[in-house]
């Protein structure tokens, strides 16, 4: 986890592309696939909060950055790791029928911050 890098990468376009509009799409943190733990997740807010902050910083010292997306909404599928891997805000119960989803501590972080 670098935060700092996505600084650097921001600041490397305006510099060398003359600061062309940028989107920062799928900017995810990944935890181990587990129903009972993963509603807690901490690490997953820190993450956000570190990445978010860089992004910030790198708009205030005038990169025309001009949105950001987390990764993801809620647990998918990914096409290399399967189910192995929890990427959302929301959890999804795979293994229920009518794949039961719920907020996870980062879909409340998450939304509380864009207010």
């Amino acid at each position: 986890v670098a935060p700092w890098a996505m600084e650097g990468v921001l600041e490397y376009i305006k510099q060398r592309y003359g600061n062309p509009p940028v989107y920062i799409l799928e900017n995810g943190r990944p935890l181990k696939q587990d129903l009972k733990l993963q509603q807690i997740d901490t690490p997953r807010i820190e993450y956000l909060h570190a990445y978010i902050g860089a992004v910030l910083k790198s708009v205030r010292n005038g990169s025309d950055t001009r949105g950001y997306f987390v990764w993801s909404f809620m647990d998918l599928y990914e096409l290399l790791r399967g189910y192995e891997f929890s990427f959302g805000l929301y959890s999804v119960n795979f293994s229920d029928p009518h794949r039961k989803r719920s907020p996870k501590l980062s879909a409340h972080w998450y939304s509380a911050f864009l207010k």
